[in-house]
Order: structure tokens, then sequence, then C-alpha cells
């Protein structure tokens, strides 16, 4: 009697695990489109919680991106370049501190010592001014408030596949 052991189903295992990183990767890459989503939503709701009265201009620019190359994905939220809240979305993230450079313009005042009088436009000339702005932040802080649900997603997203993979 020979020794030898017969693995029944060896190169079907094979064929799973060598199919693993793309069937994982494709499962990710879903799953991060999905949270890219929630977080710029969670990002918008958080400015709009912050920001009284505002128009809503900035959370409606926030764009969530999935960009997927071979095996590597990258999930993230953006502001629309075209988009005019685009010139004001780093300084209500980030806060400003420095001079600013206010251009000459009309101002139209509509008030005088207290009255009402007439619309007037008064030129103004150009000025600077200091600035001690302290930032905003609702993407960074979106993103720690929901840190912990989009890890687990992205660790049920691999088990799932690999578990689904593993056993057709």
């Amino acid at each position: 009697m020979s020794g030898g052991v017969d693995v029944v189903g060896l190169v079907q295992l094979q064929d799973r695990l060598t199919a693993l990183p793309t069937v994982i990767g494709a499962a990710l890459a879903e799953v991060m489109g999905i949270q890219a989503q929630a977080l710029a939503n969670a990002a918008g709701a958080r400015l709009d919680s912050q920001v009284k009265g505002g128009s809503g201009t900035l959370s409606r620019a926030l764009i969530p991106t999935l960009t997927v190359n071979g095996l590597a994905a990258t999930a993230g939220v953006t502001v629309d370049d075209s988009s005019p809240a685009a010139a004001y979305a780093a300084f209500q993230e980030y806060g400003f501190h420095g001079t600013e450079s206010v251009r000459a313009h009309l101002r139209t005042i509509t008030q005088a010592f207290g009255r009402s009088i007439a619309p007037v436009s008064v030129p103004v000339q150009a000025y600077d001014r200091r600035v001690d702005y302290a930032g905003h932040p609702f993407l960074t802080s979106a993103l720690a408030d929901n840190a912990d649900r989009i890890r687990a997603a992205l660790a049920d997203a691999i088990g799932t596949a690999a578990a689904n993979q593993l056993n057709s």
C-alpha cells in the first residue's frame, strides 16, 4: 500500500483563491461608493445645522467621489468646482487668520441716522481687513462621526465577499 492523499477540488479552490482579490476589490468599491454618498449627506447635514439661515449652496455642492484603478479604490467627498461655494469651502472647513483684500465696490444704503431713506449707491474704496475666522469643520467632523460605521461596512464587505467566494 503506497501512501498518498487525493485532494478533491484543489484546482477549484486555487481558482477561487486566485480570484479573491478581484472579488473583494469589487465589493469594497461598491461599499466605498455607498459610504462616500453617506458621508457627503452627513457633511451637508452638519453644514446645514451649523450655518443658520444659510443658502445651502455649499451643502448642495458636496459630491461623493469614487475612483477605481485596478485593485485600488479611493473614495471621498469633494466640492463641485463650478459651484460658487467652491470659493469658500476651505474657508468654512479650516478657518482663516490673516489679511483679506476687499476690492472697490458699490454699497447700497437704505438708512441714514437711524431713519429709512430711498436706496442710494455709495462707492466704497478698496481696503484690507484683518480676518480671524475659526473654521467650522463639516467634512472632517462628519468623517470622525461616521468612521466606525464606515470601518464596519468595509470589514463586513470583505468578510461577505470572501465567504461568498470561498463557499461558492
